[in-house]
């Protein structure tokens, strides 16, 4: 322990850097403006260095194509997704940052390039306070996401941007932004990120008392600086397109002459019965139709996300778990040419757990599952998420190291939402 100790301590004193003042800039937009983050004291030192910060960047985790379904204009009918905003430290030294909901501000350009009116949260703390942040390290990231909800108020289409929730509160539009009167067609976002004036509270993993609090397992302090800023850092545009539902039902989307389609043969389905290890497979997918001249490559390796609406309207998104999974083969990769279609059908199954519930299970097919618990009797909605940006099959060594990729051409590549389909479970 005392040899742990002694590296930790050497780490750490190496390591440690007193930011005083900068300036800050942000890169990859012409519309980015600099700003200055001047009366950054630590407590740990009296000291005045200058040091310029050159190279913070703030970016949007976007593909390059982004389509989503416009809901159904019913009462509690939505379309969920999320904004991912990061900003990477590419400087020489640590800085206290404190990006997070309050000190992002979201601005939606509309199909004729003009800002669509927004509505800021209420009471939105802004100016002078304290701030809880992030030490960002040299060449270090932190993100922040805000997750996005399209649905109808009074026949208009709106979009509400608040913070992530992890239960099932109802969100609270006092603390949200919103843009309305919303309709088919491409829209541009960006966010500017607000430098605060007041204090940054942060824990300091670079302090030798926090990592001899940690190894022995305490709470670790909080530390505070002082900041003052007026500038901002502004995200590059990023494009996303609003569609209207096509086809039979009104169960597909058209993207570029690609057609995204959420498939269900069977919308009314019974559910087994109620003892042990009783299932019965069901049919859902996803199909993919080739409208253009140019034959593509589709990506089936943990492309498909699903989510389900429940018969009170609660959105469900679950993410797939796994014992193991496999990696990307050059047979995950189907080439659908001009004219044709591709159905992906995982496997699905409704069954009766232990839990005295019935279940909806979904296997990626490469090693993923997920379910959809405490169903029952009634009417559901269900979509895909086709999301890809890999148009590459990485090869590792004997250790788990990347040393090639493999391209594959023309994979199409991008996030499209399907429409809801609705289908029925009854209960013998």
């Amino acid at each position: 322990m005392k040899y742990l100790l002694r590296f930790l301590l050497a780490l750490v004193i190496s390591a440690i850097v007193v930011v005083t003042y900068g300036s800050i800039q942000a890169v990859g937009n012409e519309n980015s403006k600099v700003e200055k983050v001047t009366n950054m004291a630590s407590r740990k030192s009296k000291r005045s260095n200058n040091v310029k910060q050159d190279g913070l960047q703030l970016k949007m985790e976007w593909p390059k194509i982004v389509a989503i379904s416009i809901p159904e204009n019913k009462p509690g009918v939505t379309a969920k997704f999320s904004f991912t905003v990061s900003l990477t430290n590419q400087t020489q030294a640590p800085i206290p940052l404190a990006i997070n909901y309050d000190a992002l501000i979201p601005e939606i350009l509309g199909p004729d390039g003009q800002a669509l009116h927004r509505r800021e949260p209420i009471n939105r703390q802004v100016g002078s306070g304290e701030y809880h942040g992030s030490l960002v390290g040299v060449r270090q990231q932190i993100s922040t996401s805000m997750n996005g909800i399209l649905s109808w108020e009074n026949n208009l289409l709106q979009l509400i941007l608040h913070r992530p929730t992890y239960d099932k509160s109802p969100i609270d539009l006092d603390k949200s932004w919103s843009f309305d009167t919303l309709g088919p067609g491409e829209y541009q976002v960006r966010f500017t990120y607000e430098t605060p004036t007041g204090t940054i509270v942060y824990t300091n993993p670079f302090t030798v008392f926090n990592i001899r609090e940690l190894l022995e397992g305490k709470e670790v302090p909080l530390e505070r600086i002082e900041v003052t800023g007026t500038g901002q850092l502004v995200t590059p545009l990023a494009t996303f397109r609003l569609l209207q539902p096509v086809g039979l039902n009104n169960s597909a989307v058209e993207v570029d002459g690609i057609r995204f389609e959420t498939f269900i043969p069977e919308p009314l389905l019974n559910l087994p019965n109620k003892s042990d290890n009783s299932y019965q497979s069901v049919q859902i997918g996803m199909r993919i139709t080739n409208n253009t001249l140019t034959p593509f490559h589709f990506s089936f390796y943990g492309s498909f996300y699903p989510e389900l609406v429940m018969p009170d309207g609660e959105v469900k998104r679950e993410a797939y778990a796994n014992d193991w999974m496999r990696g990307p083969e050059e047979s995950d990769f189907l080439l659908v040419t001009p004219g044709k279609s591709v159905t992906f059908f995982p496997d699905i199954d409704l069954s009766w757990t232990n839990h005295s519930q019935f279940s909806l299970g979904v296997s990626s097919g490469y090693g993923g599952y997920c379910s959809f618990d405490q169903l029952k009797a009634g009417i559901y909605h269900f979509r895909f998420q086709y999301y890809n940006t890999s148009d590459t099959i990485p090869k590792k060594n004997i250790a788990g190291e990347s040393i090639e990729s493999r391209p594959i051409e023309k994979v199409w590549t991008g996030w499209v939402d399907t429409p809801f389909v609705e289908f029925r479970l009854i209960e013998l």
